[in-house]
């Protein structure tokens, strides 16, 4: 089965009896709340349906992007502790926690703590999950995080890709990681999906500052049973947590 990288609701012209139904039927269920067994910390930003375990009866997942205040820059500026959340099915049209970060293994996203005896905290975050395609194989969809922490320079931006084993554990696919700024879409390649990448290249000696090519583009795909990344301007990371 091949799912949809985007979702569009095309409505044909219908009767006006017929049309009313269909929009009172999409508001009932856009109102409906996701009940999940351990809710997502703070205010909701995202939440994403894949079906990380592949296609079959009442196997849709949710990933869950939340944020939740820890307190203010200065005394202004709002600061956010985000919060990566992964539901299985349960069976009962509900989520069971099956994964969170952060977690106790400092991966991918760090606690955000208050510097002593002044009002500043570091290090400031930001998350949206860019989507959920087929990349690996057909029938089976993984997930596409970005995150970005900076503290004192421009910090450093990871796009990782997110799936489930047999058993329904919540793995990393791939993670990689660039200085200062790198983004994610999905795109199609050939009969499945990959990553468009796009941020500065920094040459091995180039400062942050100073890209050696500030827009440069990658694509990272999955074939013969490796990820891999054309050309390699960033860094694939063999953990999480290698650079943190």
């Amino acid at each position: 089965m091949q799912f949809p990288l985007q979702k569009e609701a095309l409505v044909k012209p219908l009767g006006s009896l017929v049309l009313a139904a269909l929009l009172a039927a999409a508001g009932a269920h856009a109102g409906a709340a996701q009940k999940y067994d351990s809710p997502p910390p703070g205010q909701i930003m995202q939440d994403v349906t894949a079906y990380l375990s592949g296609e079959a009866m009442n196997s849709k997942w949710h990933v869950v992007a939340s944020r939740k205040m820890v307190g203010k820059q200065m005394g202004t500026t709002p600061v956010y502790q985000w919060y990566l959340s992964f539901y299985a099915p349960d069976g009962n049209g509900g989520g069971k926690l099956a994964y969170r970060l952060p977690n106790k293994n400092g991966d991918l996203l760090s606690r955000v703590v208050k510097a002593p005896n002044a009002a500043m905290y570091f290090p400031q975050q930001d998350v949206k999950i860019a989507g959920a395609a087929e990349f690996e194989k057909s029938g089976v969809q993984d997930v596409v995080v970005w995150d970005h922490q900076t503290g004192a320079d421009c910090g450093t931006a990871d796009v990782t890709v997110f799936g489930a084993d047999a058993k329904g554990r919540v793995q990393q696919r791939v993670h990689v990681e660039n200085g200062c700024d790198l983004s994610a879409a999905i795109v199609k390649h050939g009969s499945l999906s990959a990553v468009r990448l796009s941020g500065p290249y920094y040459g091995p000696k180039a400062p942050l500052c100073c890209p050696t090519k500030p827009k440069a583009s990658a694509l990272l795909s999955y074939a013969r049973g490796t990820w891999s990344m054309t050309p390699q301007y960033y860094t694939i990371s063999a953990s999480l947590a290698a650079h943190r």
